[in-house]
């Protein structure tokens, strides 16, 4: 058989091909146009013709113990889910190890290929190539080919089908020449294809552009990159084992763990088609983005306007400044001699989609050409081990009638399960099309007969993930390493998480009326402070220092000392409908989880509604409250303060103060519990002064500090610099912003019947079932982030796409920062980072009340009684209330509205408050509580539970719901209000200030949080799980709960 080989690629195929051609004996000349390894993978700043591409940000969507070739196991420190930089160190690590290099021919194209003219007796074939360096045309002779550019290269741009897309006068593109998110700044885009670099693109845009909107034509399934537990999803779901389910259940379990992600029907991405009728798209954060209103999805374009486009259900959006097409790709080989393959709609005759059947001698392969549900790299190895042998005359080929047949029963089933369009025409399974290629080799593992010979492998193999060592046990090319390789691969998955040591868990009289009311500050307790005094007929007047509403969630450019700040991404993580006032439902147009322009415009809502505006004097800074000289008699306060667009400062009484400046102003900065921080040349700031990524491309950062600051700067900065270090003291306990079906998870966890559930429960084993559901998401162990603390004894992060990143690489979780070097850090665990260029403290905030004359309250150590979070115990009258000094496990929103309630009715006389010694002894308990749930930390020293604490104050002023009597009065009602989410609205029911609109709010805010995700039409209903299904599951859930407890 042959001896010469023409390799036509040096990308992930072309590689293994030269190895292969090695391990066969036979001498391989590989072609490559380009000037490096790595095709695809290898990336270029600027999208060139006739190469393939991918843009900055590209992470595969496949593990790496799924896609690494079968003789060499990807290093256990590489990331899980690699960026395209780890793909390619991966692949010269590979070419290196093995020799490849040489091999190869850079900067030379081919040009044609040609079988010779004797070809039926030599199986020979004319390659005619390009050295580009010299401008120089040959041909030479080779005794086989195999063609290894793979199908990423030409663009399927369908222009034709848009009528009016000539007029456009926008811009429009192919997802093959994106690259990043740089000019697309501030711009209306629309994304037409939903496949995985439509979803991609998508979801990087919608965190720069003005709006987003993902158009597509069918719709599809959604598969996250990472499983229960935090495992990869192919790791999970390619096993062996599953094979043995029959389609209908696995169409049936599939769907129903998709929708508990998220409800695909209730976002609008719901397809006709199957789980399994489709390639499904891979993408983590589409969901996250989709809810927060940044990314729409529409449906298919039926024409474009010369400013807009028009969907097919009549909607229409002007004002789009790009549309780029995420519409795939044709394959082509236009250098391989139409007499030996051709290609027509997207369609090519391959013998097991590697021989094309009606050549003899068979000396022309196509390698790589497929789609699978799975890694790409292990397949075209495998193809070249086959072909190989093919070509050396060790393994033969059936004769063309067969192979004929074999391509149309491949077709026939492909028609039967897909839905016809050009991305499937190359659609593999991962295991069926291994194993029958390894069949042709005599590779594929005998299970029975390993169950004989090593019992334990055996049951690896068949209940583990297929990991392509398995290909190597037995038959030509076995690996004398791939037992160990099998049996150490959870090492290597496990390994590139845990990059922070987890320890064991151990066992174990008042005036009758006050008039006038300060207000100080204009944010989210503010607004409402104005409006329930204007409730209870007090006279507010709201000094703001800034120049509008909204506090904190006022973005600037630049942060400002004294004032709160977020950055430019920042996403309330509260859900609308558990955020609002409890009179004023946000609007059900606006996304479920806002971005920080959201909140402000409800603020805005809020405040025309009600007239607040005019009771706010801007540019008010406040200097002093000071109770007057007959404050036991009078209540009232002598307030200072400071015109600053006058320059004037002035003094007026009030009859009450409401303090409302929330606890985000004053960044907690411990550089002192670092030694060597002064000597660090790096640059050092807070997460307070963080606005965005600008300023830290390629840069290799250290963010100390693992609340939800913390969290979300990591998490950005880890898509646009070098490196970024997440410090941890502790480690967290980690929640997604979306649980089960893609509801939020504060509507799902926030019921009373939870709640009176786990109240039931032992401590003990509700823990183990909360902490049980937070591993299944991702074990925090494994990613290095569990900490000593059980769940309930911490503020939790709430992160949605903090796993992902880990499992990137991106983002490594590193221990506690002992010291500080000159250009880096040293960790508790004693390992380095060295050449670090920014570290940033997300390292929370210190409350304080500068203002507040000190014989009122005091601030220590983060900590100032009052008595349930808002009187100081020891005013006697009590006029003043601190409003929002809360850290709620919810929203604090509605906190502050009912802490304003309870304070105005106070002001007024209404509602007393009891003895100084009762309200000392609450705030003892409190505290007693406090430090037996919580560790000690600053941040623990205001914290409440949300649901508790607002019946808490409900019931000092007499709206807290009476079930009992509800069930009797509307026990459609009561039964809303006790299993659905506990939102604001309730307080409102009854009682003093109740709300004739509540019962309705109630009753709709199930139509308000769907509505903003449901914005393509899905015309299937929701298929429901059959009962026999659900009972099984019930029962294997039992079962390893027990098994896991006991």
């Amino acid at each position: 058989m042959g001896k010469k080989v023409a390799v036509i690629g040096a990308g992930a195929s072309g590689l293994t091909a030269i190895k292969c051609c090695l391990d066969e004996g036979l001498q391989p000349v590989c072609f490559e146009k380009g000037t490096d390894i790595g095709g695809l993978w290898n990336f270029k700043e600027e999208a060139l013709p006739g190469f393939a591409s991918v843009y900055r940000s590209t992470v595969i969507n496949t593990s790496k113990e799924m896609m690494c070739y079968s003789d060499f196991p990807i290093p256990k420190e590489y990331p899980n889910f690699m960026h395209h930089s780890w793909v390619i160190k991966y692949f010269r690590l590979y070419a290196d190890n093995f020799g490849l290099m040489k091999y190869i021919r850079f900067h030379h194209h081919i040009d044609q290929v040609k079988p010779r003219e004797d070809f039926s007796q030599t199986g020979q074939w004319d390659v005619t190539y390009t050295d580009q360096e010299k401008n120089e045309s040959k041909t030479e002779v080779y005794d086989a080919v195999m063609v290894c550019t793979g199908h990423h290269v030409y663009p399927h741009y369908p222009r034709d089908s848009f009528p009016g897309i000539e007029d456009f006068q926008g811009k429009t593109m192919h997802s093959h020449d994106y690259k990043d998110h740089l000019g697309f700044e501030n711009k209306r885009v629309v994304i037409i294809g939903i496949g995985n670099s439509g979803g991609d693109l998508a979801v990087e845009l919608s965190r720069h552009a003005k709006q987003v909107y993902l158009s597509t034509r069918r719709g599809t399934w959604v598969i996250n990159r990472i499983s229960e537990g935090g495992l990869p999803v192919d790791i999970v779901g390619n096993r062996r084992l599953l094979q043995c389910v029959p389609a209908s259940v696995k169409e049936a379990v599939s769907r129903h763990q998709l929708n508990q992600r998220f409800d695909h029907a209730l976002y609008g991405l719901q397809p006709e088609h199957n789980v399994f009728g489709q390639h499904p798209m891979v993408n983590d954060d589409l969901p996250n983005r989709i809810v927060t209103g940044s990314l729409i999805i529409k449906p298919n374009i039926t024409h474009f306007t010369k400013t807009g486009v028009i969907f097919d259900n009549d909607t229409v959006e002007d004002d789009i400044d790009i549309v780029v097409f995420a519409t795939g790709y044709r394959f082509d080989f236009p250098f391989i001699d139409k007499s030996a393959v051709k290609v027509e709609n997207n369609q090519v005759n391959l013998y097991k989609y590697v021989f094309p059947p009606k050549l003899d001698p068979p000396t022309l392969c196509i390698i790589g050409l497929i789609q699978p549900l799975g890694a790409i790299m292990p397949i075209s190895e495998i193809q070249c081990r086959w072909a190989t042998r093919v070509f050396q005359g060790t393994t033969k080929l059936p004769p063309q009638g067969a192979m004929f047949d074999d391509i149309r029963k491949k077709k026939m089933e492909m028609s039967k399960r897909y839905y016809n369009t050009p991305r499937h025409t190359v659609q593999v399974d991962y295991i069926p099309i291994m194993d029958e290629i390894a069949e042709q080799i005599g590779v594929k593992p005998n299970i029975k007969r390993l169950l004989l010979s090593d019992p334990r492998l055996a049951l690896t193999v068949f209940a583990g993930p297929c990991t392509p060592y398995q290909f190597r046990l037995m038959g030509p090319g076995a690996w004398k390493g791939a037992k160990e390789a099998i049996e150490t691969q959870w090492d290597r998955i496990a390994y590139p998480t845990k990059t922070r040591p987890v320890p064991e868990r151990k066992a174990n009289g008042v005036p009758e009326m006050a008039k006038r009311v300060a207000i100080i500050g204009a944010g989210a307790s503010g607004l409402t402070a104005i409006k329930c005094c204007l409730d209870e007929g007090l006279q507010p007047v709201c000094f703001e220092k800034g120049t509008d509403i909204g506090g904190l969630w006022n973005f600037k450019e630049e942060a400002l000392p004294g004032f709160a700040s977020v950055y430019r991404s920042t996403v309330i993580n509260t859900s609308k409908e558990m955020m609002c006032y409890s009179d004023f439902p946000i609007p059900k147009e606006y996304p479920n989880f806002m971005h920080h322009s959201w909140v402000i415009k409800y603020f805005r809502l809020y405040a025309d509604n009600f007239r607040l505006s005019k009771h706010i004097k801007f540019r008010h800074h406040v200097d002093h409250v000071k109770p007057r000289q007959d404050f036991s008699q009078t209540g009232q306060w002598d307030v200072t303060y400071t015109d600053e667009e006058k320059g004037q400062t002035s003094t007026e009484m009030f009859d009450a103060v409401m303090v409302c400046i929330g606890h985000h102003v004053y960044p907690h900065y411990p550089r002192d519990s670092f030694p060597g921080i002064d000597d660090f040349q790096g640059k050092i700031m807070h997460s307070h002064d963080y606005k965005d990524h600008r300023g830290f491309e390629n840069r290799r950062v250290v963010v100390i500090g693992i609340g939800n600051s913390g969290g979300d700067v990591a998490v950005e900065l880890s898509r646009h610099a070098k490196q970024v270090y997440l410090s941890t003291r502790r480690g967290t306990w980690v929640l997604n912003r979306v649980s089960d079906h893609g509801l939020p998870l504060d509507i799902v966890q926030g019921r009373r019947a939870q709640k009176a559930f786990f109240s039931w429960l032992p401590l003990s084993l509700g823990l183990k079932l909360v902490q049980n559901r937070l591993n299944q998401r991702f074990d925090h162990a494994l990613y290095g982030l569990q900490p000593e603390h059980h769940v309930f004894a911490q503020h939790p992060t709430v992160n949605d796409d903090l796993p992902n990143r880990i499992v990137t690489g991106s983002l490594v979780v590193k221990s506690n920062i002992t010291r500080f070097t000159k250009t880096g850090v040293v960790f508790d665990n004693d390992t380095v980072e060295d050449d670090i260029d920014a570290v940033i403290f997300a390292t929370g905030y210190r409350f304080d009340f500068p203002f507040i004359d000190r014989s009122v309250m005091k601030v220590e150590n983060n900590q100032v009684n009052l008595y349930k979070y808002v009187f100081p115990p020891k005013l006697d009258p009590p006029t003043l209330s601190i409003i929002g000094l809360v850290q709620p496990l919810g929203a604090v929103m509605p906190i502050s509205e009912m802490q304003s309630r309870w304070s105005t009715r106070v002001f007024k006389g209404i509602d007393k408050l009891p003895p100084q010694v009762l309200m000392y002894d609450d705030i003892r308990q409190k505290a007693v509580a406090m430090s037996k749930r919580y560790y000690s930390s600053p941040r623990h020293t205001i914290q409440v539970d949300y649901a508790p604490y607002m019946d808490e104050l409900a019931e000092q002023i007499g709206v807290k719901l009476d079930f009992k009597r509800l069930f009797f009065s509307d026990p459609r009602l009561a039964l809303q209000c006790y299993f659905g989410p506990c939102t604001p609205y309730q307080y409102r029911l009854v009682g003093p200030g109740a709300w004739k609109g509540a019962k309705e709010a109630i009753q709709t805010q199930w139509d308000r949080i769907t509505f903003p995700t449901k914005t393509r039409p899905v015309k299937v209903g929701r298929r429901g799980m059959p009962g026999i299904l659900k009972l099984l599951i019930l029962l294997v859930l039992v079962v390893a709960i027990l098994f896991k407890l006991f």
